[in-house]
């Protein structure tokens, strides 16, 4: 039985993961700062609690063959200056560095980091794959960026998974989720490009059952890579907004307007290389509307 560390595990994305890598048969060293963890995972016999601060960190415990790195301090949608650079920094960059010298020295052989498609700043592209440029990110995307920098450096055989908005049950802050909750206000819901393609988005369970599987997996992980996720087959803007609305059993009132950019999708094919299944943008959308609580 693999011994993973998931940092975050808390959080929306690590307790998810933490909880699938349990059912998965691992044993989960669960990580968190502040928070206290799920009941489930707190009372699970295959989980050691292990709070503390990453950007702090000497050591691995003992016997952690794998890393699941979820923790981060994030910016809410569309308020990029809302935490201080020297706060991204010190929690994102300075914990991501600390984390992988300690798992570099503990030996292990794979590690999965929950990075984002903020590395890649402004995108002018009509699809953002793995090698769409990066072009001046934001405090926030720097951050992440330079824990891929890092983990790409150390010779540990690693994923950077570059995400969309992950959304789920219990998803706290992204586009999805303000559009759920503006719909359930009976707000109007801004729109830009409603007839753009939208696939800019990945459901919490499709992301677990992927790094349940690449940290499971019979064959080894080999070198470093870094790929985007979503979903698959894009909708219009204008469709997902109603998709939600018909998952929440609700009627919208959209405000569309004029984007100075046009949108871009998110190419999966490097991350279905690794064996990624995303499920189609109206199923993931559909599925979190259901139940996004």
């Amino acid at each position: 039985m693999a011994r993973v560390l998931v940092t975050g595990a808390a959080g929306f994305s690590g307790r998810t993961i933490a909880r699938r890598l349990v059912a998965a048969g691992c044993e989960v060293v669960a990580h968190r700062r502040r928070s206290p963890l799920p009941d489930d995972l707190a009372a699970a016999a295959a989980v050691t609690d292990w709070p503390g601060d990453l950007a702090e960190l000497d050591a691995l415990p003992d016997g952690v063959e794998a890393v699941v790195h979820a923790a981060a301090t994030s910016t809410p949608t569309g308020r990029a200056d809302a935490v201080p650079a020297a706060v991204l920094i010190r929690d994102n960059a300075l914990a991501s560095a600390r984390l992988v010298e300690a798992a570099k020295a503990a030996g292990v052989r794979r590690f999965v980091y929950l990075s984002s498609l903020s590395v890649h700043g402004t995108v002018n592209e009509r699809s953002l794959d793995a090698s769409t440029p990066i072009r001046e990110p934001d405090p926030y995307g720097v951050s992440k960026l330079m824990g891929e920098s890092v983990l790409a450096a150390s010779g540990i055989p690693a994923v950077a998974v570059r995400l969309p908005a992950v959304i789920g049950p219990g998803a706290d802050r992204n586009w999805p989720v303000q559009v759920v909750r503006r719909i359930r206000r009976h707000e109007t819901v801004r729109i830009y490009n409603a007839d753009g393609p939208f696939n800019n988005v990945v459901h919490v369970d499709d992301l677990a059952d992927w790094i349940a599987r690449l940290l499971i997996a019979g064959e080894p992980m080999r070198g470093f890579n870094a790929v985007p996720v979503a979903s698959r087959e894009p909708i219009p803007v204008r469709a997902a907004v109603a998709t939600i609305a018909a998952g929440l059993g609700l009627d919208t009132h959209l405000e569309e307007v004029v984007a100075p950019r046009a949108s871009f999708t998110i190419d999966t094919i490097a991350a279905q290389s690794l064996g990624f299944r995303p499920s189609a943008t109206v199923d993931a959308l559909d599925r979190y509307a259901r139940d996004p609580d």
